[in-house]
């Protein structure tokens, strides 16, 4: 069964690589405006000339999707497990004639009240040279005219692509003599997440600072385990760029995928220019850039459950939620005496991961009945 979804992905991402067709020589070059929803940057389109706007997600990590349900709405043409977008309209751009894949479950995200109907993947962004710049919520998309220059207190690297979704790929040290090739992967939260075997690989498995997961914090498609750990690195350099006592995380990652991702709490610390025409890459700190070194938080992830409650997916060991007696699968009724269910769930979650927000009430319920809890952030990892 493994190996005739393996042929599969494999079939269809070279079916895809190809399939994504630009029949117009004209430039296409312009500003896309995001919002950031938790750590995706979503962006805004049109497809087709549509009435009304989609929300997609800009994923360096994926391949290009559109919703299933959105390719009937809008009788998107169809082939197997594709459909043709005649034209996707983002902000200033216009890009015509795209493949996508319609096999990808946004569930997971609907449960944190997420929505989005499609991915905008490596495969697509292959043809260009991106800047992505989180301070100002944009993305700048920009012909192959020219290599990308080396500013000042930047850093400007070769890449390879993944063989599976065309991801950028850089090399990387950790803890100063560990070489890793890490995934350049805006769809993930934390700065490295790296794969389950690194806990022995980085000897983090018996250290006293490493923290464990009960029941769901981060979890991917296709994957049996939802343990997932915090854990500190004493430095992960890229060229010329140290960052010292990073946080990542540790998880089990699909197979075929299965190598270090950089995500937001990094990447956003810098304007980035991916030039996927010239396999380069150039990282900009910002100004007064600050990497994430602990996590600063109540400790638990809430999501949709069944007859639209709210309920805890996760916890971290030891967190304020767990030392409060919090269990997964409790049902939360009311945050600071405000009643909530599945439909505010997205501002709930923006709530307690709001970092100027240090204190909360929860009314919770499980089987030894209901209380009120008053949880207080905390640093998770021992200084």
């Amino acid at each position: 069964m493994k190996k005739t979804i393996l042929v599969i992905i494999f079939f269809s991402f070279f079916l895809s690589s190809a399939a994504i067709a630009f029949e117009e020589e004209a430039e296409i070059k312009g500003t896309i405006p995001f919002e950031l929803k938790e750590h995706l940057i979503v962006i805004k389109a049109k497809i087709n000339g549509s009435q009304k706007y989609y929300d997609l997600v800009l994923d360096t990590g994926g391949l290009t999707f559109i919703d299933k349900e959105v390719a009937k709405e809008l009788d998107l043409k169809t082939r197997g497990n594709m459909a043709k977008m005649n034209t996707l309209e983002m902000g200033e751009v216009s890009i015509p004639n795209i493949f996508a894949f319609t096999t990808f479950h946004t569930e997971k995200f609907r449960k944190h009240g997420i929505i989005f109907y499609g991915i905008i993947g490596s495969n697509l962004l292959e043809r260009f040279k991106i800047t992505i710049d989180y301070r100002q919520n944009k993305v700048v998309l920009s012909p192959d005219d020219k290599q990308t220059g080396e500013n000042t207190g930047g850093f400007k690297c070769r890449f390879t692509n993944h063989r599976i979704n065309n991801a950028p790929m850089i090399d990387g040290t950790v803890n100063g003599s560990i070489p890793i090739k890490a995934m350049v992967d805006t769809g993930q939260p934390y700065s490295i997440v790296f794969p389950l075997e690194y806990l022995d690989k980085l000897e983090a498995k018996n250290s006293p600072s490493l923290i464990k997961s009960k029941g769901v914090m981060i979890k991917w498609p296709n994957t049996s385990t939802p343990d997932s750990y915090l854990w500190r690195i004493d430095d992960f350099q890229m060229g010329k760029i140290h960052s010292p006592n990073l946080l990542c995380c540790f998880a089990e990652l699909p197979r075929i995928l299965s190598v270090p991702l950089l995500g937001k709490d990094y990447l956003s610390q810098f304007l980035i220019t991916i030039d996927y025409p010239h396999d380069e890459i150039l990282f900009l700190p910002y100004e007064n850039a600050a990497f994430v070194t602990n996590k600063y938080s109540f400790g638990l992830s809430l999501a949709k459950g069944d007859n639209n409650t709210v309920v805890v997916e996760g916890l971290w060991t030891g967190g304020p939620a767990d030392e409060a007696g919090i269990e997964i699968g409790d049902e939360v009724f009311a945050c600071n005496s405000k009643p909530i269910d599945g439909e505010n769930i997205s501002e709930l979650r923006r709530l307690i991961q709001n970092e100027k927000i240090d204190t909360i009430k929860l009314t919770v319920q499980n089987s030894k009945g209901r209380r009120e809890v008053t949880l207080r952030k905390k640093t998770l990892l021992k200084e």
